[in-house]
């Protein structure tokens, strides 16, 4: 071989990485892939491997608290007819390894604190935990400097027992505290059996230093027996495309909310959202668009002063369909079926083309009745939903 096309041979190879180079970048939890560095947990992969590296985690159980804080994927992958990886809690339960942009301490079960970390079909379960109400309990916690995309992810059994009003089980939970930009998006996941929020996304930054994408998740509370919230949204992002499921407005009444959205750039759109005290819920002038919300007490709330926007939703079964809170939003070409009030508390200026079937009170004005609810009063014959 000459020597110009050995030296050519080996510009490509560091250029583009021969076989064994692009293997090194790959590591096994377990046994089941004998081609590659192996570890026998989650924990000391994640530890130990480069940054970037991808790690695949064998199917089986991990009774392990685990903490990433470098870039890199996590995917959990099956063998034969076998393809569960679940991270469970450690025998000697779980110990505070965060804190929230609200000051509380956290027990994450995965930690996550750099980015972009890509985490894909892995199962994080909460039963046995230890915490009994003294930290917040989450099944997957990207926190404050970290980003990435969270796919195929199933939370289950964030239930830690507490004081009522104070949020002790989330499913996955992502937050920045500090003022540059993370992004994160959350899609095609399961979350299931938490007992405070499914999904969350929050900052205590203004303007907000996290973006979020909610898409495509199945996010059920239909166990729940106390105040609850199935994703809430405190960032610019987009909702989409989500089935959320609560437990139902009769069994405990007041029981939560579907969709929260607490910042201004939020679309919350073509979702499907049944079984809520309140199905979407707007504080700060969120766009609600195509969306479908079914069986609760209050269908669509827009309880901002301003730019909120409830436009082509179809809402059915439900005492209330749209709470305009006596301000003039954009309400426009909703179809409306199966109602007690189809709008409530509207201003007696408002005009909007909608279309009703079987609503007994098309129409409530009330503003004059209602407008100490805007100061935090709870209006006759109704409730106030609550921010997160």
């Amino acid at each position: 071989m000459s020597r110009f096309r050995s030296s050519l041979l080996l510009a490509v190879a560091l250029l583009f990485g021969s076989g064994p180079v692009l293997a090194a970048s790959s590591f096994a939890v377990g046994t089941c892939k004998p081609g590659l560095p192996s570890y026998p947990t989650i924990s000391a992969a994640v530890a130990a491997v480069p940054a970037g590296s991808t790690v695949m985690v064998c199917p089986g159980t991990y009774p392990e608290q685990i903490t990433i804080s470098r870039p890199l994927t996590l995917q959990g992958v099956s063998i034969g007819d076998t393809g569960l990886v679940v991270v469970s809690v450690p025998p000697a339960g779980l110990s505070v390894n965060a804190t929230s942009v609200r000051g509380s301490s956290v027990a994450a079960q995965v930690l996550v604190t750099a980015g972009p970390v890509n985490i894909t079909n892995i199962t994080v379960d909460g039963t046995g935990n230890n915490l009994n109400g003294s930290a917040t309990l989450a099944g997957l916690f990207y926190d404050s400097g970290s980003s990435g995309v969270i796919n195929q992810v199933t939370t289950r059994n964030q239930v830690n027992v507490g004081v009522e009003d104070i949020p002790l089980g989330a499913g996955i939970w992502a937050q920045n505290g500090n003022s540059t930009n993370d992004e994160v998006t959350i899609e095609s996941c399961s979350v299931h059996d938490f007992n405070e929020v499914g999904i969350i996304v929050e900052t205590n930054q203004s303007p907000s230093t996290i973006t979020a994408i909610i898409r495509g998740n199945d996010v059920n509370a239909a166990t729940a027996t106390s105040f609850i919230f199935g994703v809430v949204i405190n960032s610019p992002g987009n909702v989409t495309n989500n089935t959320v499921t609560g437990p139902g407005t009769i069994v405990f009444p007041h029981q939560g909310q579907g969709i929260t959205a607490e910042y201004p750039s939020v679309t919350v759109s073509n979702n499907n959202v049944t079984s809520w005290d309140s199905g979407i819920v707007d504080f700060d002038g969120a766009t609600i668009t195509g969306n479908t919300v079914g069986n609760t007490s209050e269908a669509i709330a827009l309880l901002a002063a301003s730019g909120g926007s409830a436009n082509s939703n179809i809402i059915s079964r439900t005492n209330l369909a749209i709470e305009l809170d006596c301000n003039v939003q954009s309400v426009l070409h909703n179809t409306i079926s199966d109602a007690g009030t189809g709008l409530n508390d509207v201003p007696s200026t408002f005009s909007s083309p909608n279309t009703f079937f079987n609503v007994q009170t098309i129409r409530n004005g009330g503003c004059a009745a209602a407008s100490p609810a805007l100061s935090g009063e709870t209006k006759p014959g109704a409730h106030t939903p609550r921010r997160f």
